[in-house]
């Protein structure tokens, strides 16, 4: 992902998946994953079913990759994906 689409990302799931606003989300280069492209986006919480499915819809219409564990989620676009 490049910075503007991580600003408007960003905006999406402040206004649609508000039980997100205790997590932390941290924005890291590509550099750290080689097959990611652009930026990373790492929320790390305790999410409720809800949140998972509202920020799914978000991922999904943005065409990138969620990966989603225990206490984190990654959102990120893939190399080659577009």
């Amino acid at each position: 992902m490049q910075l503007a689409e991580v600003a408007i990302l960003m905006r999406e799931i402040a206004d649609k998946c508000p039980g997100l606003g205790d997590s932390s989300f941290t924005l890291l280069p590509q550099k750290a994953k080689p097959s990611f492209k652009g930026y990373s986006l790492t929320i790390k919480g305790s999410f409720e079913r809800e949140d998972i499915g509202g920020l799914r819809k978000i991922v999904e219409g943005h065409d990138l990759v969620m990966n989603i564990k225990a206490d984190n989620i990654i959102i990120y676009e893939t190399r080659g994906f577009r």
